[in-house]
């Protein structure tokens, strides 16, 4: 039997050879975990504790063990339902994260005053969510970590995450993923609201892993029906963040040169804004190169994590770096040497303006 059982993994590891990959992970397909999937709403969620007044979306795996927990902000500064993104966060949950995804499609505060509301959103997740999940079929030897926390955003949402970070300091967060993110508070700039997170020719006033990346068609006009602009203008995405990275930071910015703004969100939400013209996206991708850009994001998420927190990160490093193993056509840049390992801290000072 153990011959039998040496002989077997050889074999798979001639299969890795074959395929070129050395990770113990394809990141481009979903883990191993199973999943429970909660959805909150404060207005009709019955049993719900007093205090929130923000919707939820959760992805939790369900075996018994104690997880880290992502918060993902997301598009329009915290304005869009977790229902958009299922597949790319029900992907990262499946590798052994919960992720938590707060939303309030009618809130009209600018971004950086949803901070405050990021950090009340923490507080009762933590003392309430845990609980409130056992009691809704959630097996009770399943634990949230809040003490290895996740920082995750698309578009506005990374105004909301940068701003309490450069504010409140680290806190439990160790790593931060950005998909392209934007700052301001709409995409034409100043059009009403004169707030910015990033000032030009600063740097922020931390230091954390951080994985960016963008679209390559976030900086171009939507369809024929959009007012005009674009919904990452280059003066306020990608770019404008990556430069005021604190040089501290061990980071990588990712390109997918083919998709569009809102091409990480699900089929139907970037099919509603087709209809609208709202953002710039790749008329000639079919579904199927949608869904790979998808696994492409979920999976580079995967690989960051993974490379920030797992005792030997160079497989998972190899993931970023090794664009011939991408599934979509992406460029990649970094800020360090090859292959330099993240280490799971955030380092906050405070902020110096010059």
């Amino acid at each position: 039997m153990g011959y039998l059982k040496a002989v077997l993994i050889l074999f798979c590891s001639l299969l890795n050879l074959g395929h070129g990959r050395s990770v113990p992970i394809d990141p481009y397909w979903p883990g191993d975990h199973d999943l429970a999937r909660f959805d909150i709403h404060y207005e009709t969620t019955p049993g719900l504790p007093e205090g929130l007044e923000w919707n939820l979306d959760v992805w939790a795996p369900t075996a018994p063990g104690s997880y880290p927990v992502m918060y993902y902000l997301s598009g329009d500064a915290m304005g869009i339902a977790g229902e958009a993104y299922e597949q790319v966060m029900r992907h990262i949950a499946s590798y052994g994260y919960v992720v938590i995804l707060p939303s309030k499609t009618t809130y009209l505060l600018t971004p950086e005053k949803k901070t405050p509301e990021f950090v009340k959103i923490m507080s009762w997740c933590e003392d309430n969510l845990e609980d409130f999940l056992y009691q809704n079929q959630l097996p009770t030897d399943v634990h949230l970590d809040y003490q290895t926390l996740i920082g995750g955003a698309h578009s506005a949402g990374a105004h909301t995450l940068v701003q309490y970070l450069k504010d409140n300091g680290c806190g439990r967060f160790q790593a931060l993923a950005l998909m392209s993110p934007v700052d301001g508070v709409d995409p034409f700039v100043d059009w009403y609201y004169n707030e910015w997170v990033i000032t030009e020719g600063e740097r922020l006033n931390f230091d954390i892993p951080t994985l960016h990346i963008a679209a390559g068609l976030d900086p171009a006009p939507g369809g024929p029906q959009h007012l005009g602009g674009a919904c990452a203008p280059t003066n306020q995405s990608n770019d404008w963040f990556w430069n005021a990275f604190n040089e501290n930071s061990v980071r990588w910015s990712l390109n997918a040169t083919d998709f569009g703004h809102v091409g990480l969100c699900d089929k139907a939400a970037w099919e509603g804004n087709t209809v609208i013209g709202w953002c710039a996206y790749n008329h000639e991708a079919t579904d199927e190169q949608f869904d790979a850009y998808r696994r492409f994001v979920a999976g580079q998420t995967v690989s960051f994590i993974k490379a920030v927190f797992e005792d030997d990160c160079r497989p998972f490093i190899n993931e970023i770096e090794d664009t011939s193993r991408y599934i979509v056509n992406a460029t990649m840049r970094r800020n360090q040497e090859p292959k330099t390992c993240p280490h799971p801290v955030c380092r906050w000072r405070p902020a110096i303006h010059v």
